[in-house]
């Protein structure tokens, strides 16, 4: 029921709460005031909202329709590959006694989240109620998570280089999993063997295999270190436990590392379109419970979108999940206000995977909007701002200065 009107308060009511408990209330379906609802949010525990997450990806990643999105290199295709970031929850409400009249805003934990970039689906989190907490501490929970899972390949990780340490990576190649991470210069790397290549975007790049670590820690490393040279930009240098060049060519580990940043795009997404920028709870559980709904969200779109994608034979990512969204969210108010209750999850409920999938494809095959395309223009970079008198002007005078500059300029 708590999962239930949360829901609802994110995609029927705007991020409000008690509007979404006055209406279960009105329905039938809650018989709780609000003060016991937000009680308990407040007290939600941190491993059961992981385990909601994990749980139900797991089924949704089952509804995915067969045909696999490549969006990592085909030379690593037999490794299940995650990207792995830290997203602090921002904006919590300050109704505790201790944080009324504390300046600045108040952060609702930490998150480290786990991305398999093949589904595009947010599969495990492992968070801290404290919002400033360092992501490297919560690195080992998330990685057994993740090394849990039904897909029985084995799994790759992608980091960046507050995650090179020794502890992180021989805790992967020692589960037979393997790492990508950006190297910190706080390791000692020595190499003793190099080789050039050229990357996709026709860049030099450079090999080398050696040893992360000093040769008087016993944990030290043997690995490979994948570096590109970026003109006046840092240079990118990744480390590997990949070290078979013929099996994983150093451009493709580039071209799969350049993938990570989807994952800041995925945050952006499942806070402004999936509602955790308004948070329910005011408190650290309650703000990590949000999350892994908004996530779960996120989620279910991406199962959509791929039905969406494979009835008209395109790329996923040429679609734009927030546009899809907007039209689902008015469906699931239909579908409340028609089937309350959840009637509509009851006649679902018998249903195998499989025949689940089916059933997918036969309502979605037909869907189609073209607003639902991905604009693919690029944006103007943002104009140079011109100080005003009085901090306002005129709309018109400056439209009428402008057309004025425009003709004695073509004369």
């Amino acid at each position: 029921m708590l999962a239930q009107v949360i829901t609802s308060a994110l995609v029927e009511h705007g991020g409000s709460g008690r509007r979404s408990f006055h209406e279960a209330r009105r329905a039938g379906r809650l018989e709780a005031t609000d003060q016991a609802v937000y009680g308990k949010l407040r007290r939600v525990p941190v491993p059961l909202s992981e385990a909601l997450l994990r749980a139900a990806t797991q089924r949704l990643a089952r509804l995915l329709p067969p045909l696999a999105r490549q969006v990592t290199p085909p030379s690593l295709a037999g490794y299940r590959v995650a990207v792995i970031d830290g997203k602090a929850i921002k904006n919590l409400p300050k109704r505790a006694r201790p944080l009324r009249g504390v300046s600045g805003k108040a952060l609702g934990g930490k998150a480290l989240v786990g991305l398999c970039l093949q589904q595009q689906l947010i599969v495990a989190m492992h968070a801290s109620r404290d919002g400033e907490a360092n992501d490297a501490p919560l690195a080992p929970g998330l990685v057994e998570q993740l090394a849990d899972g039904a897909d029985a390949r084995p799994l790759l990780v992608i980091a960046d280089r507050q995650f090179c340490d020794l502890s992180i990576p021989r805790r992967l190649a020692e589960g037979g999993g393997a790492f990508l991470i950006r190297y910190s210069k706080k390791l000692l790397f020595s190499a003793e063997k190099e080789q050039s290549l050229v990357d996709a975007q026709g860049r030099p790049a450079r090999q080398a295999w050696g040893w992360l670590g000093a040769a008087s820690d016993p944990r030290r490393l043997w690995v490979r270190q994948i570096a590109v040279e970026r003109g006046s930009d840092e240079p990118i240098l990744l480390v590997t436990n990949l070290l078979d060049d013929e099996a994983a060519g150093g451009a493709d580990l580039l071209e799969a590392y350049r993938a990570r940043w989807t994952i800041e795009r995925v945050f952006q997404l499942v806070a402004e379109v999936f509602g955790l920028k308004t948070l329910i709870g005011s408190t650290p559980e309650g703000a990590i419970f949000q999350f892994a709904l908004c996530a779960l969200l996120y989620n279910l779109i991406q199962v959509v979108q791929a039905h969406i994608a494979a009835a008209r034979d395109r790329p996923p990512r040429s679609l734009s999940g927030e546009m899809i969204f907007r039209d689902v969210q008015k469906q699931f108010i239909a579908g409340s206000m028609l089937a309350p209750g959840g009637q509509a999850i009851s006649a679902l409920h018998d249903l195998k995977p499989d025949e689940l999938r089916a059933h997918l494809t036969r309502l979605l095959a037909p869907c189609w909007s073209t607003l639902w395309i991905k604009t693919t223009g690029r944006r103007r970079p943002p104009p140079t701002l011109q100080p005003l008198p009085g901090g306002h002007c005129s709309a018109h005078k400056l439209i009428q200065q402008h057309k004025t500059q425009s003709r004695n300029s073509r004369r």
